[in-house]
């Protein structure tokens, strides 16, 4: 009988070796942005056919969550946290962090999720951001490891708003007879931008609207992420889309900063060179404008 016994125990510990007792580690979710933090959720998931004890632990094997395109986008592995619901476990470069100790686990093996969390960060560029946890079992029979790579995404975070639209273009009775008239816009739009990274801003003129004479656009002025821009006097058509300017992200610093206040500012006019005189009144004329990722 005794014999049998130990049969059936080299039988379980052979077993276990084979791969019946592990460990993994899967991505449950996508990534939710906030303010100052970003979370992904992940599952731990470790296998046994008897019941054992349980130890788990994780370490950092990188000093950084670093951008894929860009590696000099990156984020200190400390500022990383592991969640189960309850505790933080503070992810710290090349040290066992302890996630359980000496739990028992019955037949089947046992499963947690944690929510890895970066926090106290500033506007990230978008891209993949990874990093290497070890997650380390030992059970009673058999201690096993596995490398999982923490992946989360950022996306693009861009936004443009405008201070003035329609454009208002005023003649006065003055104008009335003056058959060669120029006309600005009455207050100058100013454009706000916002883009964790480059960007480029489109004036779209499908909503233009009937011409009664000849209109132009100039930008005036620009703020300092604003590195190309039109920068001549330029006759503006129906149905076209004008690239007015691109830039770099509007921010302070990428990663530890925060959002700036970015714009162009644009002066309108309206030219008659017909000769014929155009009646007095405001006229309105509609723009869109968009902003889009840029070319890095």
């Amino acid at each position: 009988m005794k014999k049998l016994f130990l049969i059936i125990i080299i039988i379980f510990i052979v077993t276990c070796n084979k791969g019946f007792c592990g460990i993994s580690v899967q991505s449950t979710g996508g990534t939710t942005v906030g303010t100052t933090t970003v979370s992904t959720p992940i599952q731990v998931s470790v296998s046994t056919l008897i019941s054992l004890t349980l130890t788990l632990k994780v370490k950092a094997l990188d000093q950084f969550i670093t951008n894929t395109t860009n590696s000099n986008y990156k984020i200190p592995i400390s500022q990383l946290y592991l969640n189960n619901g309850t505790n933080d476990f503070q992810m710290i470069y090349n040290n066992q962090v302890t996630l359980i100790n000496g739990l028992a686990i019955g037949v089947g093996g046992y499963t947690a999720n944690y929510n890895c969390i970066v926090k106290n960060i500033g506007v990230l560029p978008p891209g993949s951001y990874t990093t290497r946890l070890q997650f380390d079992s030992n059970t009673t029979l058999s201690p096993n490891t596995v490398v999982y790579t923490l992946s989360f995404v950022i996306p693009n975070t861009q936004d443009v708003s405008t201070t003035t639209n329609p454009v208002n273009i005023i003649l006065t009775p003055e104008n009335v007879f003056d058959g060669n008239v120029v006309a600005d816009n009455s207050v100058t739009p100013q454009i706000i931008i916002k883009s964790n990274g480059s960007w480029k801003l489109i004036m779209n003129t499908a909503t233009i609207g009937t011409l009664p004479a000849n209109y132009y656009f100039l930008i005036t002025g620009v703020s300092s992420n604003v590195t190309n821009y039109i920068n001549t006097e330029t006759q503006i058509q129906p149905n076209m889309q004008y690239v007015l300017a691109s830039g770099n992200p509007t921010v302070t610093t990428p990663v530890t900063g925060s959002y700036t206040t970015d714009y162009i500012n644009l002066k309108f006019r309206l030219k008659n060179t017909s000769g014929t005189y155009i009646p007095e009144g405001t006229y309105n004329n509609g723009f869109t404008y968009s902003i889009q990722a840029g070319d890095n």
